[in-house]
């Protein structure tokens, strides 16, 4: 038997002005002002929304679907793909799916077939298949929104279903977007996986760091990548979902790298690679935030030693706060790559790369090198997010295979001007699978990133890499104020059930 414990992620039930005000802190708006209707919304991307069951004796029921006959989800074909089905309509699955992909009041409506799971059915027969030998299911879906958190009563247990979502976003790119806790109780599922994208507030008040839970999935990780100016995390994730929406359907229609059948017989290309998308969420993040809808801000990204983390970010906001008008940017920039695989003599200030086959047997293809054109100007930024996914060993051959690999690798940025190597900073974290730089550049100088493969053990495996340079403006205190209802559904606890 598997004890499950959940809790739905209090979230703000917001009015339409409101949303329309995290919109322009996150560069949405400043997006859609230069492209208009060829603003990327989602559209041709499938997406699962899981949900904690809302008032849950056990897991056979309760309620987790949103309210379908709304005006925001007109158009959309919302399944519920649990059993047995819900018993009703969720306010909580309502809330963020208006934010992930309602009509008006998100950033994706183009998103049209959405999947619906309870968490417990999604964790177990619904899909993962947790505490069995089954592997996961196959999705039809790209994204999948996880606004709730919980625990379980053993670490083995834990570990169990974190294998799993590392092995389904690497092995089928089926890319999931995860809550933290609200406040700074620490729960593992599903925030302690590597390969997910985990999402934080602006105000910082959340969890922070990893639970110790075995010599892989160890405590003092970084916790969450990502943070955005709303009041409960599950808002947050829903928006991310989103943005990340946004971007499969800008990289389809870039049509970067060669093209990939994935395990549901979706065609990708390499901008869709769930490290790829991560990467650019990265480093398109604002460490520093303008904030003119809530009184939450970044003014003192890694000041203190405190709040550095070993990957070259925050513990309190990750990457930075979201901003979606960076990210296409980054993408738009295009795939670059390194000089190792016959990339161009300098990359562009905008840019990412996806390398298929990095590591090499006896230190061959070990570095991949990017170097950059001289900058006249002092003070530019430089923001860069190296990402790759920890192996699960598992081939889909019956009995699922957690063996775990993390593959170390290292980023570093040389000053190369006039010949010489000097190392003007670098990222070495030895237990997380994203590294990170953020620093201003000296005028007149050549500068050249490099990634290092550190492991002594012979490895083929792939990593993105994404990156920008922007004038360095240091930011003012905000003007604006927080508008917003001060009804907060307080946090509820679910426990109940299941066969293994």
């Amino acid at each position: 038997m598997i004890k499950l414990t959940f809790w739905v992620i209090p979230f703000f039930l917001l009015t339409a002005p409101a949303h329309a005000d995290y919109r322009d802190d996150i560069g949405y708006n400043q997006l859609q002002s230069e492209l208009g209707i060829n603003t990327p919304d989602g559209t041709g991307t499938k997406v699962t929304q899981v949900e904690a069951a809302i008032g849950a004796g056990d897991f056979n029921t309760g309620s987790w679907m949103p309210n379908t006959v709304s005006t925001q989800f007109t158009g959309k074909t919302i399944i519920d793909q649990s059993f047995p089905s819900s018993n009703g309509i969720s306010s909580h699955a309502t809330g963020v799916a208006q934010l992930f992909y309602g009509n008006t009041s998100s950033m994706a409506p183009g998103i049209i077939e959405v999947d619906i799971y309870s968490a417990s059915n999604w964790m177990q027969s619904g899909f993962l298949s947790a505490g069995s030998t089954l592997v996961p299911s196959v999705s039809g879906s790209r994204i999948a929104n996880h606004s709730w958190v919980g625990e379980l009563a053993n670490a083995h247990d834990v570990l169990d279903i974190l294998h799993r979502i590392d092995w389904l976003v690497d092995e089928d790119e089926f890319i999931q977007v995860v809550g933290v806790n609200n406040g700074l109780v620490q729960k593992p599922l599903i925030s302690n996986a590597f390969n997910v994208i985990a999402v934080g507030r602006t105000d910082g008040q959340h969890e922070k760091g990893t639970m110790a839970l075995d010599s892989v999935y160890a405590s003092d990780r970084s916790g969450h990548d990502l943070v955005v100016p709303f009041g409960t995390t599950s808002s947050a994730t829903a928006v991310v979902s989103g943005a990340a929406a946004m971007l499969i359907e800008q990289a389809q229609i870039i049509a970067e790298g060669p093209a990939a059948v994935i395990s549901n017989g979706d065609t990708i290309y390499n901008g869709e690679r769930s490290e790829v998308i991560k990467a650019i969420m990265m480093a398109g993040a604002d460490r520093a935030t303008q904030n003119f809808h809530t009184i939450a801000q970044i003014t003192d990204y890694r000041a203190d030693a405190i709040n550095q983390a070993q990957n070259g970010l925050d513990v309190r906001f990750g990457a930075g706060q979201l901003n979606v008008y960076n990210n296409y940017q980054i993408m738009d920039a295009g795939q670059q790559s390194n000089m190792q695989d016959g990339g161009a003599a300098t990359v562009d200030w905008f840019g990412w790369d996806y390398d298929a086959n990095f590591g090499g047997a006896q230190d061959s293809n070990n570095i991949a090198s990017y170097r950059f054109a001289t900058s006249e100007v002092g003070g530019d930024q430089l923001t860069v997010s190296l990402v790759w996914n920890i192996n699960i060993e598992d081939n889909r051959r019956p009995g699922f295979n957690p063996s775990a690999t993390l593959h170390n690798l290292d980023l570093f940025l040389y000053d190369v001007t006039d010949g010489n190597e000097d190392l003007f900073a670098s990222s070495t974290s030895a237990i997380d699978n994203t590294e990170n730089l953020w620093v201003v550049l000296d005028g007149g100088r050549d500068y050249e990133l490099r990634v290092v493969a550190v492991d002594d053990e012979d490895f083929n495996w792939d990593f993105a890499l994404a990156w920008r340079v922007s004038s360095f403006t240091p930011v003012p205190l905000p003007a604006g104020f927080w508008f917003f209802l001060t009804g907060l559904l307080g946090l509820v606890r679910f426990r109940f059930r299941s066969g293994s």
